[in-house]
């Protein structure tokens, strides 16, 4: 007997002793990289397997090689276009060369594959970073292998590159293939890294994908008639649905504007394409060098601001083209075999989209295989989100979600977004709409029952008074990033460690775990200039105990000189603003003079005006929105319950400039005027020297 109780006393030694040698062997949590739409490469395969032509990622020779075919059509494209201000047939010529180059492309209206195509690498082994970095040279197809190529070196060198996992995946499927697909990778790579869990960074498409991985393995996990019918749609038994989708494997996961919904596939699909021209050209301007990691630099793609050159230009013509093209009868067709593309559509417009194309018995039937699938996303999927998530998180999967808002959409759509996402798709929230806000008094009716907040003391409204999380997907865990361009989150300090710390605490965190990271704050993009905050108070919030504001340069290359302050909403200025140095990468403080509001939930904006200077057109501006809290009740007016906002604007009048100077005194009111015109007569010498040196090259 005492043999057996020491045997089994040892037994316990040998367990416990052995259990941080096996942590310490099993290493790190890998982590998995999803990319955006269309960022996984596709392939042609043989009969084998073995990979035959590239089909998507064409290189440039690829592309040409076709054109040159058709200079004849292009010559009268052009003439077309030009003279008689008529894109459509230039519009067939380009659509029917897109066409021939995108014949591999194509799917069978049913979703099925007419050829052997689709991504590659599948495996872990050859989606690590340590395969991919071993093998490039051998191998160049492995360069388009890896996801966020920004994002992703940081990741290895934090957590070595053994560790690191990029997934690919054929986009054009229905997205619970593309769930499916996911999930058979994370079973792959837990197997391979010995890992029990993973660690999840997507962006875009790739947090579609991973939010209905997470929705699928909810409804698996809860059984019933909807995992009884995703086991049917996907052609799953409930034994492989179960080692498929299992919360089980998931440890921190990162939504980054997840397309729950993308607006501008409506605009597409709906040949309602009217782009935004200088947001286009801003949203360009903002992203950084896409060969910045190849050639060695970080500057950005323009250095000065040009987006003001278009503003007011419509590319009317661009526009018709565009149209013309996506709805030639090939492209078109293309697009409609995508279950991608329909998945892609918001919850708010799928019905719509649909009626309006599917308009007939015969189309209904032609695609009814792949529609199925996308009502089941969108009906029993995107509908429940919250409900999935949240059941998700229920059982330790720290799921969270980062959101870009107050920005229109590039093709035209007056909603709030990310350029590209809506915020009210990509975190459920509810959304006053581009150029709007709530009106002063609002606060959340949590009587409403489509609030998903449950502690009505809970505070969900964004400063800019135009989004209230309380009816997110996670209310708890989700953050607004303001004016944040759709995947320029690399671009944005504050936004990347707000990522490495969701993707790598180990604890579970929400809104309230760090103050350095509020529920709301603006984009830290260098080219926006500036950020500011109130002394006392949270960023975007302003109460009674506030005495200062501080203000940081958030250029990457220039130091600062503030011209004025506009303050809008409130009587109240600052001292020592004109002529006030901010040094890279410096903050000042700027002492309040006048009475802050006593209202609570009072909108309020602040416009800085300042000049940088290491730029070619040196003069800029950012508005700031602030909520005042605390104060006196502000009654809200439900028959009045949006209030109309001026859009942002895309450059600088003198007025804009002057109107925040009434508390200087009339010489440095004239100083500041001569300041501003020297400034443009600057810019355009600047201007004309480029237009020159770029000729004579």
């Amino acid at each position: 007997m005492k043999k057996r109780v020491l045997s089994l006393l040892l037994a316990c030694v040998l367990i416990f002793s052995v259990l941080p040698l096996a942590a310490i062997a099993e290493g790190v949590i890998p982590t998995i990289v999803l990319g955006g739409y269309t960022s996984p490469q596709l392939f042609l395969f043989d009969d084998e397997g073995n990979i035959v032509e590239k089909i998507w990622m064409l290189n440039l020779n690829s592309v040409l090689d076709v054109v040159k075919k058709d200079i004849p059509d292009i010559t009268k494209a052009n003439f077309n276009t030009v003279i008689k201000n008529d894109p459509t047939y230039a519009g067939q010529q380009i659509s029917d060369a897109v066409a021939e180059i995108a014949k591999y492309m194509r799917r069978n209206p049913d979703g099925s594959l007419p050829y052997n195509t689709g991504a590659w690498p599948r495996s872990a082994e050859e989606s690590c970073m340590a395969y991919i970095n071993a093998h490039i040279d051998e191998n160049p197809n492995l360069a388009g292998a890896m996801k966020e190529k920004r994002l992703t070196p940081l990741l290895c060198e934090m957590r070595g590159e053994e560790n690191v996992y990029c997934f690919s995946v054929d986009w054009r499927q229905n997205i619970i293939e593309c769930a499916r697909d996911l999930g058979n990778f994370i079973v792959d790579v837990r197997r391979h890294s010995g890992s029990k869990k993973v660690n999840i960074f997507c962006e875009s498409h790739g947090g579609e994908d991973t939010s209905f991985y997470i929705s699928l393995s909810s409804i698996v996990a809860k059984g019933g008639k909807d995992a009884e019918e995703l086991g049917r749609l996907l052609n799953m038994t409930q034994k492989e649905l179960k080692k498929t989708f299992n919360l089980a494997y998931l440890n921190n996961v990162v939504l980054d504007n997840p397309a729950i919904g993308v607006q501008i596939m409506y605009d597409i699909l709906m040949g309602k394409i009217h782009f935004d021209s200088p947001r286009l050209i801003e949203y360009l301007q903002y992203a950084n060098n896409p060969l910045a990691g190849i050639n060695g630099g970080a500057e950005y793609v323009w250095e000065a601001n040009y987006e003001w050159f278009f503003n007011g230009l419509t590319l009317d013509t661009v526009n018709r083209l565009f149209n013309a093209l996506i709805q030639n009868y090939d492209i078109i067709n293309i697009l409609y075999s995508f279950g991608s593309a329909w998945d892609f559509l918001p919850l708010r417009l799928y019905d719509e989209v649909k009626d309006a194309k599917l308009n007939t018995p015969e189309m209904r039937e032609k695609y009814a295989v792949l529609i199925e699938k996308s009502d089941y996303a969108h009906y029993t999927v995107m509908a429940h989100m919250h409900d999935n998530l949240t059941y998700a998180r229920n059982q330790g999967v720290n799921v969270n979600i980062i959101c870009g808002t107050d920005l229109p959409a590039v093709t035209g759509s007056r909603v709030s977004s990310d350029g590209l996402v809506g915020a009210e798709d990509a975190s459920g929230a509810k959304v006053a709409g581009y150029g709007y806000r709530f009106s002063d008094g609002y606060h959340t009716d949590y009587s409403d029952e489509g609030v998903t907040c449950t502690d009505p003391t809970h505070d969900h409204v964004a400063p800019r008074m135009n989004l209230d999380g309380a009816y997110g997907y996670l209310p708890e865990n989700t953050w607004y990033i303001d004016e944040q361009y759709h995947a320029q989150y690399i671009e944005d300090q504050y936004c990347t460690d707000l990522i490495l710390w969701m993707l790598y605490t180990d604890k579970p965190m929400d809104i309230y775990t760090d103050p350095a990271f509020p529920q709301f704050e603006i984009t830290h993009n260098g080219k926006f200039g500036v950020h500011a905050c109130f002394n006392n108070s949270p960023f975007g919030t302003l109460t009674q105990k506030d005495t200062a504001l501080t203000v940081t340069n958030l250029s990457n290359k220039s130091n600062l000189e503030l011209i004025s302050i506009k303050v809008e909403g409130a009587d109240f200025a600052f001292e020592d603003v004109y002529g006030k140095k901010i040094p890279l990468g410096k903050s000042v403080s700027l002492k309040l003079k006048g009475s802050i509001p006593d209202a609570d939930m009072k909108n309020i904006k602040l416009s800085f005006y300042y000049l940088e200077d290491n730029n070619q057109f040196p003069l800029d501006a950012r508005g700031i929105f602030f909520t005042v809290k605390g104060g006196k009740e502000n009654n809200y007016n439900k028959a009045q319950p949006l209030t109309e906002v001026k859009e942002r604007p895309i450059y600088l009048t003198m007025s804009d400039i002057t109107q925040g100077m009434r508390q200087f005194d009339a010489r440095a009111y004239l100083k500041a005027i001569l300041i501003t015109q020297v400034v443009y007569v600057r810019y355009l010498i600047n201007a004309m020297k480029t237009g020159v040196n770029k000729i004579k090259k």
